[in-house]
């Protein structure tokens, strides 16, 4: 299910009260799909000294792609786990001097018979920055941890107030 424009600002002001750094930086929600979510962020609370966006800015949206992919799949299927950022690149191949997207478009598969039996699994997912049409203005890669939790445990990581038709 695709998610509108009523639940991608619900999302996004969820966002804010969970992580408060979305906030400052007003990062908001503009696609969030089964297989793709997309976040756009203005210039304007990044801006350095040469009015580009300042790389860690870029960094934090670019980090929410896919870190916020995997807890609406952990989500979806009933999965309590917690996600782990184990390292990450990034790198900034151009100036940035306009509102910004980030988006991750796709998770490798998961191994759920993995996470279940051993309480872990491991796997690696990116995003693209684009201020301009064409080539990324910046790539993003996490490589994640995710973490079992037994059934009665709080949903952690995945306590977001998505739509219950979102579930598998």
């Amino acid at each position: 299910m695709i998610a509108d424009a009523e639940t991608l600002a619900r999302l996004s002001d969820a966002l804010h009260e969970r992580i408060p750094m979305t906030r400052y930086l007003e990062v908001r929600l503009i696609a969030f799909e089964p297989e793709r979510i997309a976040l756009a962020a203005p210039i304007a609370p990044t801006r350095n000294h040469r009015g580009t966006a300042f790389g860690p800015g870029v960094f934090t949206t670019a980090a929410l792609a896919p870190w916020l992919l995997l807890v609406r799949w952990m989500w979806a299927r009933r999965v309590s786990a917690r996600i782990v950022l184990r390292h990450s690149e990034f790198r900034l191949h151009q100036p940035i001097e306009r509102e910004f997207r980030a988006s991750c478009e796709a998770l490798p598969t998961i191994d759920l018979d993995t996470l279940y039996d051993i309480g872990k699994v491991r796997l690696s997912a990116s995003a693209q920055v684009l201020a301009e049409p064409g080539d990324p203005a910046a790539i993003y890669a996490g490589h994640f941890t995710i973490l079992h939790a037994p059934s009665d445990a709080c949903e952690g990581d995945l306590d977001l107030p998505f739509p219950e038709a979102w579930r598998l």
